[in-house]
């Protein structure tokens, strides 16, 4: 028998050697200085601005990971060379025990991602873009074994120092921290740009 796989959402992941410490220390500074952030998918928990041109030394490492993670993914989905992608925003999530983010897109950007501050036991979440695959086809009971082929829900469990990409188009979440210690994360977006 043969197999296709159509209409694939590719998601990338790797590890990376960052200072997470450095990272973690940042992150806190970036909220001391910006108290009330701002809230967008986020249930509890804070987020901050746009951050992309702070100077901070380990951050600016950050960029730099994200660039060639972006590159990679920009060349696995046969992106055309003479375009590149542009980190048009990232964001620090800092959610605390009880907090998470509800089912969401990303809007007019090209790549989407995040990076891990902190190891968790909750994971992100991503929905089949037609979410009513489970509760009207193939529903859970006739299973045998979930796969990328027949399951209506994808969870990746986050681990430090982790960056994953993914399609800004596949609904995701973030399930609910029920840790006593804060789940840190950067989320980004990057734009398809004519190479100059």
């Amino acid at each position: 028998m043969e197999y296709q796989q159509i209409f694939s959402a590719c998601i990338q992941a790797h590890q990376t050697n960052l200072d997470i410490d450095s990272l973690t220390s940042f992150c806190y500074e970036v909220k001391r200085r910006d108290k009330k952030g701002r809230k967008i998918s986020n249930l509890g928990g804070w987020q901050s601005g746009n951050i992309k041109k702070n100077p901070h030394p380990e951050f600016v490492k950050l960029l730099s990971e994200i660039q060639i993670a972006a590159n990679a993914y920009h060349n696995k989905l046969q992106f055309k060379k003479e375009y590149v992608q542009k980190l048009n925003n990232i964001w620090i999530n800092i959610n605390g025990k009880g907090h998470s983010n509800e089912y969401h897109i990303h809007a007019k950007t090209t790549i989407s991602g995040c990076f891990y501050l902190s190891d968790s036991n909750f994971p992100i979440r991503f929905k089949h873009p037609y979410e009513e695959i489970s509760p009207y086809y193939w529903h859970e009971e006739f299973i045998e074994t979930f796969t990328t082929f027949n399951c209506g829900q994808w969870s990746i469990t986050p681990k430090k120092n982790s960056l994953i990409m993914f399609p800004p188009w596949l609904y995701h979440k973030v399930v609910m921290n029920e840790e006593d210690t804060d789940r840190i994360s950067m989320a980004f977006n990057l734009m398809c740009e004519r190479r100059k």
